[in-house]
């Protein structure tokens, strides 16, 4: 065991008591800042180190067995993974338990880790460490579960009980195409998940329900909140890469492939229903989303991000979702937010921003029973021979009880479509009102006069802007700005919209290997956007000029330095 110690008081009223009689007090007026940096600063109680260290299949060739009778610490690391279930299991808060790196581990018990003492603000940790034979190339401790059990179950049994404050790091988790690789479930709070590497289980992770509380738990509220996902490969899993939702969820900066096997009903990320409750404050970041749902033929069959149930103040930003050309299927979608259950859906206050979506095939962003939903800054290209809608509002029609779809901003997208099958732009229509479509970039190389740039079948009025587009269809003389409209000089007579509009080339430096920044400062869409209603930044955070550009770049001098985004 290794200690790490600062001197500890049990209560506030000690620690204070201890300042106001020490000597430097008395002595020195500036004193009293240095009790308010003390109070700012609490105590840190003394914290233990465990390490477990065992050699089995998957090891490194150098690896030493430790004992479960020795002491725990760096030279005499406990063996088994049972005997750090029991060790986690009975710490105190702020206290670890550590893998070597280069060893290996199985079980078939379902073990829980479930400890009441740790706390949101000094953790319990279970991480990798670096063992006293180690040369240096060691991965990540790996723990093989067999037979169907759950990798790391943070749910206790029966009533739930409020529990709180685990990291889970640095660890190599495989399981056996069951289970779940981490289970959230009866009220876990505050648990991070960091630089893990899960696969071959059902679910990677699953953020699951709750029992109802235990009635002498007074800080049970049968909700798991503040789970984070940062940092970690979830490959391999059999149904779902990322089942749930809750309050402030994060799921940030994780490479998910090759989840799912079930068509239609399987993603890589799946934002559950919770509870029939609204969640608030998820947010979807700097993931990448590749291989979706593949059939026995290799092919993307379903969304690899869902969202349904009910959502407030949800953020998908800066993702990359993509497949391979020549491998989707119609179910294949990029991203989907919508009404999907029987039970009554909706979300409010959705930032769709910035993400990059590649070749997924039927429809790139999705989104239905949404209320303030935008979707901004975002680059879809699609060269796959399938009808695409790049971004599609609604994505389905809506259910009973399911929220209005109303107040969807659409603005500077950049949208690239090239196959024979035709498709569409930017599709916002069928019911709600205040709708606006801004500054979007659209150009599509196909040969189908069945292309439109927009679709808005709703009467004008409920729209509260249609301006500053730019689309163009050289090889498809009969595509129609919008749909049922004819070009765009009908619909500006029909609608009296998109009077700043143009059918001109957008000037993409490069669409076909996803450079949509403008090829130079003489392109379309540089000062085309609406100088009003444009986003504020681009898809590179670089705020737009009182004049803006249409499409999901901002030209500023110097754009061609740095083509590939290194900036």
């Amino acid at each position: 065991m290794n200690y790490t110690f600062k001197e500890c008081y049990t209560t506030q009223e000690q620690w204070i008591n201890r300042v106001l009689n020490s000597s430097l007090f008395a002595k020195q007026s500036f004193n009293k800042y240095l009790i308010i940096l003390m109070l700012i600063f609490p105590c840190v109680s003394q914290s233990t180190d465990f390490y477990v260290c065992d050699c089995e299949d998957g090891s490194a060739i150098a690896c030493v067995i430790g004992d479960d009778n020795n002491d725990g610490s760096l030279a005499n690391p406990f063996r088994s993974l049972t005997k750090a279930n029991q060790t986690f299991n009975t710490v105190s808060a702020g206290d670890s338990v550590n893998f070597c790196k280069g060893g290996a581990w199985s079980t078939s018990s379902n073990l829980r880790w479930v400890n009441p003492m740790c706390q949101h603000d000094n953790r319990c940790l279970i991480s990798d460490y670096t063992s006293l034979w180690a040369v240096g190339d060691e991965q990540k401790p790996l723990i093989n579960f067999l037979n169907g059990v759950h990798g790391f179950n943070l749910s206790d049994s029966g009533n739930a009980e409020h529990e709180e404050g685990y990291t889970i790091e640095n660890l190599d988790l495989r399981g056996s195409n069951d289970g779940a690789g981490v289970l959230i479930a009866n009220d876990v709070d505050d648990v991070i998940l960091n630089n893990l590497s899960i696969s071959n289980f059902w679910f990677g992770v699953n953020l699951a329900s709750s029992n109802d509380c235990n009635p002498n738990d007074p800080s049970c509220d049968g909700k798991n909140d503040r789970i984070t996902l940062k940092e970690s490969a979830v490959q391999f899993n059999d149904v779902q890469g990322w089942l749930g939702s809750s309050n402030d969820v994060e799921i940030l900066n994780n490479y998910f492939s090759d989840n799912g096997s079930r068509s239609l009903f399987d993603h890589n990320i799946y934002i559950s229903a919770s509870s029939h409750e609204v969640t608030n404050g998820i947010v979807i970041s700097g993931n990448e989303l590749y291989r979706n749902t593949l059939d026995v033929d290799g092919m993307c069959s379903a969304v690899s991000l869902v969202v349904h149930g009910q959502h407030d103040t949800m953020v998908i930003k800066n993702n990359k979702i993509w497949e391979d050309e020549g491998t989707v299927l119609p179910g294949c979608w990029g991203i989907a937010i919508d009404n999907g259950h029987s039970e009554p859906e909706g979300f409010t206050n959705i930032l769709i921003q910035g993400n990059n979506i590649i070749n997924v095939g039927r429809v790139g962003i999705g989104v239905g029973a949404c209320d303030n939903c935008v979707i901004e800054n975002n680059i879809i290209s699609n060269t796959q021979e399938l009808a695409t809608r790049a971004i599609l509002a609604p994505d389905r029609s809506l259910g009973p009880g399911d929220l209005p779809l109303d107040n969807i901003t659409v603005r500077n997208n950049s949208i690239y479509i090239s196959n024979a099958q035709g498709g569409t732009g930017v599709t916002v229509g069928e019911s709600g009102n205040n709708h606006i479509i801004v500054s979007n970039a659209i150009h599509y190389t196909g040969t189908s006069n069945s292309f439109n740039c927009l679709d808005v079948d709703l009467p004008t009025s409920n729209y509260l802007a249609i301006d500053n587009n730019i689309c163009f269809t050289p090889s498809a003389n009969n595509a129609e700005w919008a749909n049922n409209f004819g070009n765009l000089s009908q619909w500006q007579q029909s609608s009296g919209f998109s009077n700043n509009s143009s059918e001109l080339n957008p000037g993409y430096m490069d669409p076909t290997n996803n450079l949509f920044m403008a090829e130079n400062q003489n392109a379309a869409i540089v000062n085309s956007g609406h100088a009003l209603l444009s986003s504020l930044c681009d898809y590179q955070c670089r705020p737009r000029d009182a004049n803006p550009d249409s499409g999901a770049y901002e030209w500023v001098s110097g754009n061609l330095i740095f083509t590939n985004g290194f900036e």
